[in-house]
């Protein structure tokens, strides 16, 4: 006579058995882009609380719990890993300020400037851990990361100068050449953004930050250059 099999181990068998069908249904693209994720969100950690350079690729693959060969099926470097986290933030960034722009009073400057410095500060250091990869970890890494750095930090200037020649064209700000003045602006909010996530004995609220940004935008794109 056969022995009857415990219940509880034939119950274990099937429970495994579906869970590993719903993995074999899984297609690679959804495989890789958990594992993607999970690179992700081990590279936020470590850059931002160890910093770029002394974190390796084992590590991230230790605390994302993949392999090496599966990491380098997601990106060719650590660099490369680097920038994209350093265009998800900046995209992000750059459309909640356009957004802002979109929906404020086209007549009002200063609400305007006010609405898309906020809107992108506030996106920017949401998480303080990205607002320190985009502004300090990112720099000086290599020519490259520069190059990468400096095309992000030019479609935030050509937004400023869009709505400075907006400006210009209803006469309510001189008519001139606003490159300088976007490049310049933008040097300032990402030195002011650095500020909100950096340490120090009086951490500056992203209100008074944002308010401070918002002055420098008026007075820069309404006043007459000497």
């Amino acid at each position: 006579m056969q022995a009857a099999l415990p219940q509880k181990w034939i119950m274990s068998l099937k429970v495994n058995n579906a869970e590993s069908r719903r993995y074999r249904s899984r297609t690679t693209a959804e495989r890789r882009t958990e594992r993607r994720d999970k690179l992700i969100e081990a590279a936020t950690e470590a850059f931002a609380s160890d910093g770029y350079s002394n974190t390796s690729i084992e590590q991230l693959c230790s605390m994302a719990g993949i392999s090496a060969r599966n990491f380098y099926e997601e990106f060719g470097s650590k660099e490369e890993l680097l920038h994209a986290l350093y265009d998800d933030i900046n995209v992000r960034a750059i459309e909640a300020a356009a957004s802002s722009l979109a929906k404020a009073d086209p007549l009002d400057f200063k609400a305007r400037a006010g609405a898309g410095v906020t809107a992108y500060l506030k996106t920017m250091t949401a998480d303080r851990r990205m607002a320190r990869i985009a502004h300090i970890e990112s720099v000086g890494v290599s020519a490259a990361m520069e190059a990468h750095r400096q095309a992000a930090l030019n479609v935030f200037a050509s937004l400023i100068k869009q709505e400075a020649d907006r400006l210009a064209k209803i006469k309510l700000a001189p008519k001139r050449d606003f490159s300088l003045t976007a490049i310049a602006l933008v040097g300032a909010i990402r030195g002011l953004a650095v500020a909100s996530v950096t340490p120090g004995d009086k951490p500056q609220s992203l209100e008074k930050i944002a308010a401070e940004a918002t002055h420098l935008i008026v007075a820069a794109i309404l006043q007459s250059p000497a």
